[in-house]
Formats: C-alpha cells, structure tokens, sequence
C-alpha cells in the first residue's frame, strides 16, 4: 500500500470518540475502529482511555478494565488486519477541557496548569505510575499489543515530565523509562504522545532539554504532537498550510536528528508524504480515517475541516463528521 518507502508504517491514532456506556467501549466504537483498522492500516490506536483510579478528559471517557468490551474491541481490530493498540491517559479531579479555540491567555493558563503540581509528592507520583502499570496490564490481558502513553497536550503525565510545571520530573521521566523498559522485555510496542511545543512563548524557547529527554526514552516510537489544549488548541488541530507546514517540518528536523528513533508524523500531513522523508518517520492519520474510512485506498477523499469531529467543542456527547452524511 505505502508508495515511498516499504517499511513505512500507517497508524490510526487515538481520537477520543465519546462512544461509551458506563465508562466502557459500545458496540458502535467497536464497529468504528474495526472499519479503520484495514486496507494497509499498521496499528489502530483507540483513543484517550483512562487509567484505573485517573480522571477523563471530558464526560464521555472510557476507562480501562477487565470487561470482555475491551477484549472484543482489540479482537475487532485485529480481524481487520491492524495492531490493536491503545492509549492510556489520565487528567485530574475538576479538570476543565477548553472549549473555545481562540487562544487563552498563556499567563493564566500556565498558572493553571503549575496549581495542579504545586503540592504534588513524591508518594503521589508512584501512586500514578502504579495505576498505570495497572492499565497497561489490564490494556495487555485484553489482546491490545501496542500502548501508548498519552503525555501530551497539557494532560497529567505531560506535565509530570516537564520540569516547567513539575517539582519532580526526573522521577517521573525515569519511571516512564523503567516502563519502557520493562514493555520491550514483555513484547509489547510501545509508543509516547509528547507536545513538541505547548503554544506559550516562554516556555517553548526553553523546551529542546525535555525533548531530548523524552527522545532518549526506550518506547518503541515517538508520537509528536504540538500545543496544550488550555493554551492554544489551533496547533493539536492545525488547518491552515502554514501551521500543517511548520508541524512536518519541525517532525522532520527531529526525526533527522535522532535517526536510531521510529518518529510518528501527525497533523494532516499527506500533501507532504514523499519519498525524501527520513526511512524513520512513520505515518499518523487521524481526521481523514476519520472522515472515510477507506483513506488509503482513496487519498484524495479525506477530511474537509468542517468542524463537526471537534464534538466537545460543540457540546456534542459524540464523535461526528459532516462527511458521513454529506452535511459538509
């Protein structure tokens, strides 16, 4: 299927759907997963699951368990002919989402986000981490054999790393290695969603130390994404052919400088897809499978950016896309 590079690897990547009853996956995001795990799709990552004892994004979050759903979901996937992988994330108690896509006030927001850490311990860190060890067992016993940490978007475990909101993000980077670690020696891919920048001025101009720590990690690939969703949500989802351009290019860059590490290249990037990308740059698609479910057998049939996806920030309870009943 890959045209440029026979090793390329796609990946459907993790959207949060809201298909969910009682905190579990329902029969229609079983059949939405299973439709976008074929025609050449490497591994299918469900989206924004929630750890044991974690808090959700918003309202309509699974969480991970032992119920039979989360079996027959990974079995649905598999059946297709992709990987069935899965995302664990986590927020915290009275976590509020931004819904407006005007950019906030960065000041506000980082203090915001800096008031969540201020008086985390030491025995709070290790209790996260233990929870999500729990998950991933849990994601593992259910047939899903690629994880992915979700550290991103000023979520809790990206701001646990990141030593601009956290008084102990060494500890929180070694145990995420020491999780690493131990994924590889069960035989379970692994990858880590990081936020190349969060949208706040300062704090990105002082950030290549942490992606060079995060880089140095032991998953089996590097998921890039860019903004927190409290500063400026224009750049999780970028649109424009400037913003699309400035992601790919600063992916790019990073994949040239470390080339031992599988990088996964997000954000719309299809009109950029040519054989002079780096042998480890792997391909993430998620609004034009999203869109249509056949993406890769029809690329020119992709996302129109209508908006409808972005459920939460409409008020919706679930994902929808004006393309499945041709509202465009």
């Amino acid at each position: 299927m890959d045209h440029f590079a026979s090793e390329r690897k796609y990946f459907f990547l993790p959207v949060n759907t809201g298909y969910v009853e009682k905190n579990l996956p329902n029969d229609q995001c079983i059949k939405f997963y299973a439709a976008r795990s074929g025609h050449g799709v490497y591994c299918a990552i469900v989206g924004n699951v929630v750890i044991p004892n974690g808090f959700g994004s918003n309202d309509v979050c699974a969480m991970i368990s032992e119920s039979e759903k989360w079996q027959q979901l990974a079995e649905a996937i598999v059946a297709k002919g992709a990987r069935a992988g899965v995302q664990l994330s986590t927020t915290w108690k009275n976590y509020q989402g931004g819904k407006n896509f005007a950019p906030f006030p960065e000041k506000n927001s980082v203090f915001e986000y800096k008031k969540v850490l201020k008086d985390i311990s030491h025995r709070d860190i290790l209790k996260i981490f233990d929870d999500l060890r729990k998950g991933i067992e849990l994601s593992a016993n259910s047939g899903f054999k690629h994880i992915q940490i979700h550290a991103a978007h000023g979520y809790l475990f990206s701001l646990l790393i990141d030593e601009e909101f956290s008084p102990h993000s060494e500890l929180a980077l070694n145990t995420l290695q020491k999780i690493a670690k131990e994924l590889k020696t069960e035989n379970i891919e692994s990858s880590l969603r990081f936020s190349f920048i969060t949208g706040d001025n300062h704090i990105d101009q002082n950030r290549s130390n942490l992606i060079d720590e995060i880089l140095n990690l032991s998953f089996s690939f590097f998921d890039v994404s860019f903004g927190f969703y409290n500063i400026n949500k224009h750049l999780i989802y970028p649109s424009t052919e400037e913003s699309l351009r400035k992601r790919f290019d600063s992916t790019v860059a990073l994949a040239k400088r470390f080339p031992s590490k599988q990088i996964i290249l997000s954000g719309k990037s299809k009109g950029f897809w040519h054989p002079s990308l780096p042998s480890n740059v792997h391909i993430g698609i998620c609004r034009d499978l999203i869109a249509n479910p056949n993406f890769l057998r029809d690329r020119n049939n992709g996302c129109t950016n209508c908006m409808k996806c972005h459920y939460f920030s409409n008020g919706e309870q679930e994902l929808f896309c004006g393309k499945w009943s041709g509202e465009e």
